[in-house]
């Protein structure tokens, strides 16, 4: 209960706090705080149409199930529109990427420049001229939407924000998003910048495979928070940022679902005068994996229950039949020219087939291998493929591999090999 009164004054201190600050101002991630504050569960308000799926009453709608990769709905999903602090999910992807190239690490040192610290909008409120880890700002974006964390993670990357917008809009376009633009990192409102739902799914189905983005920080000394404290950063409810000056800003996510969503996984809010109320939201339950995009709300409440709405669908309605398991060998092959004799191979990934709850209409798989393959090969390299077929339909070729690099062993190493085996 103290939790949820804290929660409730943090958020009342920043909307008076942005009002008094900004009283006309047109982007959200001032008002984003104040318009995200309802409490309790999130329940299907609005009602299902003739097909069953829900009544999305947004500007753009788009869902999708993550682990088959089916799009299950979708409304003006390709309509070029703003959609504010979403950007963010653009800015972490393009973060995330540095952490797995090395080029930054959880721990190192970032300098707020006077840039930065000056961003308007939502924020950490982080101290000039001072240096904050990368994770304290990575988890101060994900959960306040902090626009002087993006620009000094821009900053540290880049050197400055217009080249990493760079290679924000570089990375847009290897991951197809062909209606999509970013002109900066936060999302503040800003002439020729817009993006679409699908994009917007896209861009956050890809952060999801990174490593980072289940990334929990380790238990703070004396944290009084402990549930935040092992939790997955982007799952995090609240939690408190201390200031190399030792002044401790209050945090708390702008997204309802991470505290009241059964399963939710991660997601990002968004809201200025022009793009409506925004979000993005993921969340897992047993093999099904519904991700969510809402533009352009009329409310905060419609697009936490719209969201909801959509995820409650996918669980209510459908199942996840796990048809390829790339856990379990699909067969065992002669290797020639290697130490090893034999070797079991696998499937590259899953195949996962989603069907409506009660459908009894499976796949059929069929596995091309042959009995025997010749060293030297690489885990990637592919020894054969399982195709896998509906009413005569291909829906997918899925590649069989080794586990494991298989080293040649040249002529002495084969020598070496008939002496060892018949005991000369």
């Amino acid at each position: 209960m103290k939790k949820v009164l804290r929660a409730a004054f943090v958020f009342g201190l920043a909307a008076v706090i942005g009002i008094l600050a900004c009283p006309n101002c047109k982007d959200s991630n001032a008002a984003a705080v104040s318009a995200d504050t309802g409490a309790g569960l999130i329940t299907q308000v609005s009602a299902n149409t003739s097909d069953g799926t829900p009544n999305i009453t947004a500007k753009s709608a788009f869902l999708m199930e993550g682990n088959s990769g089916k799009v299950l709905f979708s409304k003006d999903a390709d309509k070029q529109l703003p959609i504010a602090s979403m950007v963010k999910v653009m800015t972490l992807a393009v973060v995330y990427d540095a952490l797995a190239a090395g080029q930054i690490k959880m721990t190192d040192d970032v300098h707020v420049s006077r840039n930065a610290s000056g961003m308007g909008g939502s924020q950490a409120f982080l101290d000039f001229d001072s240096e904050y880890s990368v994770e304290e700002l990575i988890k101060s974006i994900i959960v306040a939407s902090a626009n002087d964390s993006c620009v000094a993670m821009a900053e540290l990357i880049s050197g400055s924000e217009s080249d990493f917008v760079v290679k924000m809009n570089e990375l847009s376009v290897k991951l197809g998003m062909e209606n999509t633009n970013f002109t900066n990192c936060t999302g503040l409102p800003a002439a020729n910048s817009y993006s679409c739902a699908a994009d917007i799914a896209k861009m956050y189905a890809y952060i999801m495979k990174s490593p980072f983005y289940a990334y929990a920080p380790a238990k703070a000394q004396g944290s009084e928070r402990s549930e935040g404290s092992y939790s997955p950063i982007s799952n995090l409810w609240m939690y408190d940022l201390t200031h190399p000056s030792g002044r401790v800003t209050g945090l708390t996510n702008t997204n309802r679902h991470a505290r009241f969503y059964h399963g939710h996984t991660g997601g990002k809010t968004g809201f200025t005068a022009e793009a409506g109320h925004c979000i993005t939201v993921s969340a897992t339950r047993g093999s099904l994996k519904p991700l969510a995009v809402i533009i352009g709300a009329g409310n905060s409440q419609t697009r936490f229950t719209e969201s909801a709405n959509l995820m409650n669908y996918v669980f209510d309605s459908f199942e996840n039949k796990l048809i390829v398991d790339a856990q379990k060998p699909v067969a065992e092959i002669k290797v020639r020219n290697a130490e090893v004799e034999t070797l079991p191979v696998f499937a590259k990934e899953n195949y996962f087939e989603l069907s409506k709850k009660g459908d009894k209409n499976t796949p059929k798989v069929t596995i091309e291998v042959n009995d025997t393959a010749k060293a030297p090969f690489g885990k990637n390299d592919a020894l054969g493929k399982i195709v896998v077929t509906q009413d005569g339909k291909v829906l997918r070729e899925i590649d069989i591999v080794s586990t494991k690099d298989v080293g040649g062993i040249g002529y002495w190493g084969a020598v070496k090999k008939v002496v060892k085996k018949f005991k000369i």
